[in-house]
């Protein structure tokens, strides 16, 4: 059961763990070693100047991200706090309506409007996915200095 936001969203769970790295082939070579994590293929988002790869342990991914050629969202992160906890993120139904609920209560997020990007996956049933996420980041100056996004994955898409 998830916690309410609003009567017309909520957050269902954590579902993926943020985590800058400056090498992501060791850091996801280290989670494999140390927890027998399943190791996605790596994803460049151009957007954020970063490549990632999913690390699933149990029934949580771990988004290991490297900044593309020094630059970009998580360049800056490396910078400025080095490598480690990045975000945390949640699975929602209603984005629109999380943010419109989050943000009458003061939470501001990094952009005005859910983002969309069409990703490739396997969703925690097993299942092949290739259709469009929606997803929103808070800002972390509203939430206890941390960086929360939120997710409303695909219809039909298994979630842990």
């Amino acid at each position: 059961m998830g916690v309410a936001v609003s009567d017309a969203s909520a957050v269902r769970r954590i579902t993926e763990v943020g985590i800058a790295v400056r090498d992501l082939e060791a850091a996801a070579g280290l989670l494999t070693e140390l927890f027998a994590a399943s190791v996605g293929p790596v994803v460049e988002v151009p957007r954020y100047a970063m490549r990632f790869r999913m690390c699933r342990i149990g029934k949580v991914d771990f988004e290991v991200m490297e900044p593309i050629d020094g630059r970009g969202v998580i360049a800056e992160f490396l910078e400025r706090r080095g490598e480690g906890l990045h975000h945390v993120a949640f699975a929602v139904d209603d984005l629109d309506g999380t943010m419109n609920t989050l943000g009458r209560k003061g939470v501001r997020f990094v952009d005005d409007a859910p983002i969309r990007l069409h990703m490739d996956g396997v969703d925690y049933a097993g299942r092949e996915f290739s259709d469009e996420i929606q997803f929103a980041f808070s800002h972390p100056t509203s939430v206890l200095g941390i960086l929360f996004e939120f997710i409303q994955y695909p219809q039909g898409y298994q979630t842990p």
